[in-house]
Formats: C-alpha cells, sequence, structure tokens
C-alpha cells in the first residue's frame, strides 16, 4: 500500500485524522471522545460483587456474563489524608471526576497504618484518619496519646464506607488495601515509621509489641500478630461487605508466600460467612510469580522484579489469575500510552499510579528518589507533568474499546498481526495496536466475512471510520494519521 498524504482536520475541540483509503471509500471521523461509542460521561453504578469470568479468566465479571475490563488511576491520599503539618485534604471530588471525565473504573484505595513518618522521608509525615483510637492514658513516641487497640475508630470506617460508596455510585471499583508495608522500616533506608505504628509496644496500652526484634517489621509469622490483624479484618470486612465494588488487596508490596495466603483465605472464609465475597489480589514482593499465580487469590499484580519487558513488551496473558498490571510496581513514577494498550490487547487490566497528589517530604538518605535534585523521576511527582494525561487518557480510551467488544470471548493472538500486538475472537472481532503507526497486515484467512474497519487514536480516542474489508486473506492496513493507532475490524 503506498504511502500517504496526511490531512488533520479538527472536530470539535478534539483532533481527528482522516485519509483517502484504499480498501472502500473515503473514511470519516465518527466524533470527539464524548461522541464514541463504548464512552460515558455518567457511568452507571458499578455492579458486583465482581466474579472471575467462568468464559474467560482474564477478566472478572458482575454476575451479567459480561466481561468487566478494569482501569483506572489510584494515589497515595485517596483514603486517608497524609502529608507535613499543616495536615493537607485531600480533594476527592476533583480525584473522582477526573477519574469519570477519563472513563477510570478501578482504584486501588490506599491505607496507611503508621501515626507518621515515612521510609522515604526524615520529615514528620503525618497519616489521618487511623483504625485505632487515641484514648491514652499515656503518650506514644509521636508525642500523641497511645492507642487502644481494642477500640477502632469509627472515623477511619466511616470514611472508607462513605467513599467507596461514592466510588461506586461513580462507576468505580475499589481494591482495598488491607496492610501496607510503607508502614514499617524498609531495609536500609535510615528513616523509620515504626516510630509511630501502633503494633509498637511503646504506642499502644495492650501491652502488645508486633515487632520482629530489631527490624521494625510486623512479625506476620506470630500467632498474637495474625490475632491483632484479624480483628482488624473482620472490621473491615463488617464495613464493606455488603458493597458490590469492593475488592482486596492483602498489602503494598510485602509479605511472604504464607503469610499472604494466610490472609486471602482468611477474607475468603469471613465473607464466605456472610454469604457475599468478593475477589481478593496479592502484589508481587514478598512472592514470586509463580507462587502468585499458584495462590488462592483472585488477582495479582506483577512487578518489575518479573523483568523489565513488563514495561515495553508485557507477555500476552493466559488468564491462569487475573492480571492487573501497575506502574506502581514497574516504575513507580512512570507509564506510557503504549504500555496501556499492549497490556490491553495482551490480556491485562491495568492501573496507573498516579501523582495527583505528589508524595510529600524532602529525601531521606538515598531512598526518596521522588524529591531529590537531580533524579528523572523528581519532576514527576506532581501531577500536571506532561507524562500522566496522555496515559490518563489511554487508560481510558482502552476501556472505552474494551466496552464495545464482546470482551468474554476475546483473547491475545499476536499470530494473527504482524505488530503482535492482538486481542481477538478470530472471524468475528479484531482490536489490534500499532505501537509505531505506519501500517499492519492482519490474518483474516480463516474467515469470508466482511469486517467494518475503525481506528482510533490511543491518546486523542477519536475515531476514524476506515470503510470495509473483506475476509479470506491477510490485507494490510495502513493508518490514516500519523503515529500509534488501534485498529478495531468487527464483522459487519
Amino acid at each position: 500500500m503506498h504511502r500517504r498524504e496526511f490531512l488533520k482536520k479538527t472536530v470539535g475541540s478534539a483532533a481527528a485524522f482522516s485519509a483517502c483509503s484504499s480498501l472502500s471509500g473515503r473514511p470519516a471521523p465518527i466524533g470527539i471522545l464524548q461522541q464514541v461509542p463504548g464512552y460515558a460521561a455518567s457511568p452507571a453504578p458499578a455492579k458486583g460483587p465482581l466474579r472471575v469470568h467462568p468464559d474467560n479468566p482474564r477478566y472478572f465479571t458482575d454476575g451479567s456474563g459480561k466481561a468487566i475490563f478494569l482501569t483506572g488511576a489510584h494515589t497515595w491520599a485517596n483514603f486517608q489524608d497524609i502529608g507535613i503539618a499543616p495536615l493537607p485534604r485531600f480533594d476527592w471530588r476533583a480525584y473522582i471526576d477526573m477519574m469519570v471525565k477519563h472513563n477510570h473504573n478501578f482504584m486501588r484505595f490506599w491505607h496507611w497504618l503508621q501515626a507518621a513518618y515515612a521510609p522515604w522521608t526524615d520529615e514528620k509525615m503525618l497519616v489521618d484518619p487511623l483504625p485505632y483510637l487515641r484514648t491514652g492514658p499515656g503518650t506514644a513516641k509521636d508525642g500523641l496519646p497511645k492507642f487502644d487497640l481494642n477500640k477502632f475508630n469509627p472515623a477511619y470506617f466511616e470514611r472508607m464506607r462513605t467513599r467507596i460508596i461514592d466510588a461506586r455510585d461513580h462507576g468505580i471499583y475499589a481494591a482495598v488495601q488491607l496492610f501496607q508495608s510503607f508502614s514499617e522500616k524498609k531495609g536500609g533506608a535510615p528513616c523509620d515509621p515504626w516510630v509511630a505504628h501502633p503494633y509498637n509496644g511503646a504506642n499502644n496500652i495492650n501491652g502488645f509489641d508486633g515487632e520482629k526484634p530489631g527490624t521494625g517489621m510486623v512479625d506476620i509469622d506470630r500467632c498474637d500478630v495474625r490475632e491483632a490483624q484479624g480483628k482488624h479484618l473482620r472490621r473491615i470486612i463488617d464495613t464493606v461487605n455488603d458493597l458490590d465494588n469492593v475488592l482486596y488487596e492483602v498489602i503494598n508490596e510485602g509479605g511472604n508466600k504464607d503469610w499472604d495466603w494466610w490472609v486471602v483465605d482468611f477474607m475468603h472464609e469471613q465473607e464466605a460467612k456472610m454469604g457475599k465475597p468478593h475477589p481478593v489480589g496479592l502484589t508481587q514482593n514478598g512472592e514470586s510469580v509463580e507462587q502468585m499465580r499458584a495462590s488462592p487469590a483472585e488477582w495479582i499484580s506483577i512487578g518489575i522484579a518479573a523483568g523489565q519487558f513488563w514495561k515495553t513488551d508485557p507477555p500476552a496473558w493466559d488468564g491462569k489469575k487475573v492480571s492487573v498490571a501497575d506502574t506502581d510496581h514497574l516504575w513507580g513514577h512512570g507509564g506510557t500510552p503504549s504500555w496501556a494498550w499492549q497490556c490491553f490487547v495482551r490480556g491485562h487490566n491495568t492501573l496507573l499510579m498516579d501523582s495527583w497528589d505528589p508524595i510529600p517530604g524532602r529525601p531521606c538518605g538515598e531512598e526518596n528518589w521522588a524529591a531529590r535534585p537531580g533524579y528523572a523521576s523528581r519532576d514527576l511527582n506532581r501531577r500536571d507533568h506532561w507524562t500522566w494525561e496522555p496515559v490518563r487518557k489511554a487508560i481510558g480510551n482502552t476501556r472505552t474499546l474494551a466496552q464495545r467488544v464482546n470482551l468474554a470471548a476475546m483473547v491475545p493472538h499476536d499470530d494473527l498481526a504482524t505488530t503482535k500486538y492482538c486481542l481477538a475472537n478470530p472471524g468475528v472481532e479484531y482490536s489490534v495496536y500499532l505501537p509505531e503507526g505506519d501500517e499492519v497486515t492482519v490474518d483474516l484467512t480463516g474467515t469470508s466475512a466482511t469486517f467494518g474497519v475503525e481506528w482510533m487514536h490511543p491518546v486523542e480516542g477519536t475515531i476514524t471510520a476506515g470503510g470495509s474489508v473483506k475476509g479470506g486473506g491477510k490485507p494490510n492496513f495502513a493508518v490514516p494519521f500519523p503515529g500509534a493507532a488501534t485498529l478495531y475490524l468487527r464483522r459487519s
């Protein structure tokens, strides 16, 4: 197919591109994002609870039979307020509005357990609210009354429930973090949040010291520690079990195989008694990929320990667990539109670790890569850095397409497109990603059907019609606009 001259046209406030097509006639732009099928400016409430789809376990279903593709943005303060005094209040409404605007439907609902400090800063980073009441008598190491581990803080659980309900009403699922490894001392980091941890024996009135001696970390292998954690887990279940949009995440980048699986089993057993189980997930850190895939968890999030290729060429997923690819575990600060689309066509759900509210505090030794002058990622620690908006848009656009296809019937088929990025129900629907634009050959030899052709701009979300093509061969498709593109073929 010959190279084309490109003509850029403006449609409303968004850019669309069109060019002459050798397939059939002259393609025309369908419209801007708000007019694209699959995008909802006012989403319906999230339904559930989610279950692994019985026919395509790469995805969840809400019980309707439809596969639910999860994607969205999460940020460190979306549940508890964190920061240096005076403690800033997180703008929940602006955050939810951003997610809805970008067609997101999934967040990690962050949880911090320490009252102050963090491994990445030597400043006194504060956290509020906390799960336990500070009743005293006596003063904890952070200068405030000691905790009573037998008395839960109603304000903490009320906020948890209220925000998850609000997320549900905006079509958003929330993965509640049950524990947080960054509430403990990290190996090699001179800054120590254990100083203000409720399980530190100096900080509670219950005579309970949950530290693994000399580590500044919770001893998760002790029975009395698990008993205390179990009380906390039951209180979370009592708070949100009736809500349809809940998932659980065992811990952010911590744990070990034995404890992780104990938490997963505990949540399953407790929720089974209430008749409404929710999916439980594992984040890679304390376990290998093989261990997570063999675990009783329903979903897993693989990190950079599995290899740098997860950032640039994520593998086609086999569906043995629901995979949630999360930039937090791959870049920390980072992500690209290409990564979002590559993950989508290879069967992964996605999440963006968004610097919507910057991670607070000045550097602690070499730990705070996000705030240290001269570090390449320092500028990424702010919401308006140019990196973020294209990725926010791209992951929303993957969901726009996911809502149009019969996702339950689609699986990765690298062999059907010369770019090697193809999600397809062969003979029915094909979604092909072209990371470098230009052109792609798609194998349609197995069908004689006629297909409608559409192009989507991966970031702007604009769609350009491309006529039609008949199966029975290996047609070549040239992108009708500059740069990367997504090709969608649907049987007429």
